[in-house]
């Protein structure tokens, strides 16, 4: 492997960097590479929505994408939850050599719809366990119903078509994910050209900085990332 290399990190729907700084501080010290890591637009550790827009959070994005390739030979995007879908779809359009999607936003869960989550009893157990429940629980007094919409609007907007996605692609994700059924990552999967799919098994939606989680992802992802890479940092 030659050239400079950039990963762009890509954050979900209500999240903030936090949410990929385990995995972020997992790589750089092993690994040279530029990067960017925005935050969009009302996002972070304090959520304010109000005169912001869908459009506004994916321009974020591809804004840094935009920066980042002027700089680099190679660009990586590691994009998670609503991230992923914002990664996707800057694949379909542009230059992007390796995609790595975590838990990616390609469906939400509708009440009509959770048979597939294909939970099993003892994965439902798992779950609130964990506690992941709590984290969502605290971000809901922040969020209105015109964010929500803002969400699904660009959801739509932006939803690949992922037989023109031909970026070497790894997707991740948890088996007990209660906000995107894993289903939909595997029917992406069986779509996309040059794609593969590494499931987790009782990983929630936010096991990139779940601890029983993070080691397993953050393994995952650098061997698919680096695992050619010549200068690794002692």
């Amino acid at each position: 492997m030659s050239g400079k290399i950039g990963v762009l990190f890509l954050h979900g729907y209500t999240g903030g960097r936090y949410e990929l700084e385990p995995l972020f501080r997992y790589l750089k010290p092993r690994y040279e590479f530029e990067y960017e890591f925005p935050v969009y637009p009302g996002h972070g550790h304090h959520l304010d929505f109000n005169n912001v827009t869908g459009d506004d959070w994916y321009d974020e994005a591809f804004e840094a994408y935009e920066v980042l390739s002027r700089k680099v030979d190679e660009i990586y995007i590691v994009g998670f939850s609503m991230g992923g879908l914002f990664a996707s779809h800057i694949a379909q359009h542009n230059r992007v050599d390796k995609l790595l999607l975590i838990a990616p936003a390609f469906e939400h869960t509708h009440i009509n719809r959770l048979a597939r989550l294909n939970l099993r009893p003892e994965g439902l157990a798992e779950h609130f366990k964990l506690k992941t429940m709590d984290v969502v629980r605290s971000r809901l007094p922040k969020l209105s119903l015109q964010a929500f919409n803002e969400f699904r609007a660009i959801m739509d907007a932006k939803m690949p078509d992922y037989e023109e996605i031909d970026s070497e692609t790894l997707i991740i994700h948890g088996t007990i994910d209660l906000l995107v059924p894993y289903m939909s990552s595997v029917e992406a999967q069986r779509k996309m050209k040059n794609c593969r799919v590494e499931l987790i098994e009782n990983a929630p939606h936010i096991m990139a900085y779940t601890e029983n989680h993070q080691h397993t992802l953050n393994i995952a992802a650098e061997r698919f990332l680096f695992l050619d890479m010549k200068t690794v940092l002692e």
